[in-house]
């Protein structure tokens, strides 16, 4: 009876266990179902619950950020388990190899948030932060902002002039034609009293690219009043976004005032620190000054991009881009750069490949390959795709 009795804690400590880590598990990463879609289906609908889809393949590298950098976080986790059945699918096997057609999807990673008789609720892609990825989650579940819920009412002809301001917005990234389709049909019922509203201040935000359109106008001349509507750092996002769009189709122009111009505008802002230092040795690469692009690059690595290789080597990689053959002394000012970049603690996979890159145009070939192997290494833990680009990089170098 003893021995019985030991038998019997034992199993329950065993399935306790089992259980505990379980939850543990729960609370610390998405839990995806591994089922068909007719299940899928049937379970929603049992809990009463919508279901999201990771559409991913095997190449695609945000798709591997996300799992690795999103789907664990724990408040990701808890808020996607509690109110999701969650799926992932491959979109080049299987089911979802007809959910792609189904649902439209063209790019990696695409979440579709559909309801248990398989109706798109909401739809959303791209790699995003932790709070970026929260919000959709809440988007899907908000009838005022779920993009399929509100294609259908808009259909109907049942959304107010707000609701058609979101549906226009949500639009944006899914649909660009059909969001300047519904954004014109907007401009023909608004006039300058809504312009100055919460949702008139949504459409400037959402829609200003340039500095000749109706919309930048209209902030510019109520700069103030928007400002004290959203912040000075939400205004100052739309600036930073027209003069970039300015100052990125004429960079070419060597028109040397109007280019420091804007630039100096730029700086007062622009939030990204990076922004500024590459547009700067841009202008000097395209323009074939490499006096200018050197003085300006080491400027730069030595103040704002001290803590920041990752920006360092993205003005060493775009280094190599302009003047073919490559000016000798653009190229030896790329491979200082590169090393810096490449000597900090924990550089990235970027930064190593462009370093082999640099090394083997220099002609240190000893090197490049040693890098080139260790790119390709580092390649093992993004995608297949990325692995076999670095592959191949090492084979032309050998």
């Amino acid at each position: 009876m003893r021995n019985l009795f030991v038998v019997l804690f034992c199993f329950l400590l065993i399935a306790c266990k089992s259980e505990g880590k379980q939850e543990q598990k729960q609370n610390q990463e998405i839990m995806f179902h591994e089922d068909s879609f007719q299940n899928i289906l049937a379970l929603a609908k049992k809990e009463n619950k919508l279901i999201f889809i990771d559409c991913y393949t095997t190449w695609c590298a945000p798709c591997k950020w996300m799992d690795k950098y999103v789907f664990i976080n724990k408040d990701v986790a808890s808020y996607y388990n509690k109110n999701f059945i969650n799926v992932k699918l491959d979109m080049e096997k299987g089911e979802g190899l007809k959910l792609r057609d189904t649902y439209g999807v063209k790019s990696f990673p695409t979440y579709l948030y559909l309801n248990a008789e398989g109706e798109l609720v909401h739809k959303s892609g791209s790699k995003m932060s932790v709070e970026r990825f929260i919000e959709e989650g809440r988007n899907a579940l908000n009838p005022k902002k779920a993009i399929g819920l509100l294609a259908k009412n808009y259909e109907k002809g049942f959304l107010n002039l707000d609701d058609k301001v979101q549906y226009a917005i949500m639009l944006k990234g899914a649909d660009g034609a059909k969001s300047k389709k519904v954004l014109n049909e907007i401009y023909s019922e608004v006039d300058s009293n809504y312009m100055q509203t919460y949702s008139g201040w949504k459409i400037i935000e959402a829609f200003t690219d340039n500095n000749q359109s109706n919309l930048f106008k209209t902030l510019n001349n109520n700069k103030k009043h928007y400002t004290e509507m959203a912040g000075i750092e939400s205004v100052n996002k739309i600036y930073e976004r027209v003069l970039l769009n300015d100052i990125y189709s004429n960079l070419e122009e060597k028109d040397s005032l109007l280019f420091f111009s804007k630039l100096d505008s730029l700086k007062n802002v622009s939030l990204n620190s990076r922004t500024v230092p590459i547009l700067h040795c841009d202008y000097y690469l395209r323009n074939m000054d490499p006096e200018n692009f050197i003085k300006t690059s080491n400027y730069y690595v030595d103040n704002d991009l001290k803590n920041d290789p990752e920006t360092i080597a993205f003005i060493a990689r775009s280094a190599t881009r302009y003047s073919q053959p490559l000016n000798h002394k653009v190229l030896e000012q790329a491979s200082v750069l590169i090393t810096k970049a490449y000597r900090t603690e924990s550089p990235s996979y970027g930064t190593v490949s462009t370093y082999a890159d640099i090394q083997n145009k220099i002609g240190n070939k000893e090197e490049a390959i040693r890098a080139g192997e260790l790119a390709v290494k580092m390649a093992d833990t993004i995608s297949s795709k990325i692995k076999k680009i670095a592959e191949k990089n090492l084979q032309d170098m050998q």
